[in-house]
């Protein structure tokens, strides 16, 4: 009678288990929708610190406007320019970095901004490339940007993801240059 009883406990917790694991496998799998950041993944991400507080602030935000187009997102593009001009103003009078910013602030054309984006580069790499206290940052080029003529950018990872052509040509470009 025991081995009856015990036989007939094993069977019924082998069936609810059994039942309990196929109402699971039926169950839908929720998904969440990436967000606007989350669209490409940005790579390791290098640590670097700069010798003031204005520098700090300068690369933090052209990093931010660099996943924006990276992105392809022409209102966060917008939006963050016009942040970005403001802390550019406050550290000191860089006249084109603050008009190429204000144009790429009032524009929602992804191309356009794009092409101011290379002016604002070349005036960022001015303010950073004295001032890094530890780490390191990259600039990066696309020799196919802007029809051939080419494109560089800063980047705080080894991994290309292009500012001038989005997830078009994601990775096209190299390192062209370790900054320390």
């Amino acid at each position: 009678m025991k081995h009856v009883l015990h036989t007939l406990f094993l069977g019924m917790s082998l069936f609810l288990f059994s039942c309990k694991n196929q109402t699971n496998a039926n169950e839908p799998e929720i998904k969440t929708a990436p967000g606007a950041s989350d669209l490409v993944s940005k790579g390791e991400i290098q640590e670097v610190t700069f010798t003031s507080k204005g520098a700090s602030k300068v690369f933090y935000y052209y990093i931010k406007l660099k996943d924006a187009l990276v992105n392809t997102d022409a209102s966060l593009t917008s939006k963050v320019s016009s942040m970005f001009k403001e802390v550019v103003i406050s550290i000191d009078n860089h006249e084109n970095i603050v008009t190429a910013l204000e144009q790429m602030s009032t524009s929602s054309d992804i191309q356009f901004q794009r092409e101011k984006f290379v002016i604002v580069t070349a005036g960022v790499e001015k303010i950073l490339e004295d001032n890094v206290a530890k780490g390191v940052f990259y600039k990066q080029y696309c020799p196919m940007a802007f029809n051939n003529m080419g494109g560089y950018w800063l980047s705080n990872s080894k991994e290309i993801r292009n500012p001038f052509f989005g997830d078009k040509m994601l990775k096209c470009g190299r390192i062209d240059k370790e900054i320390n």
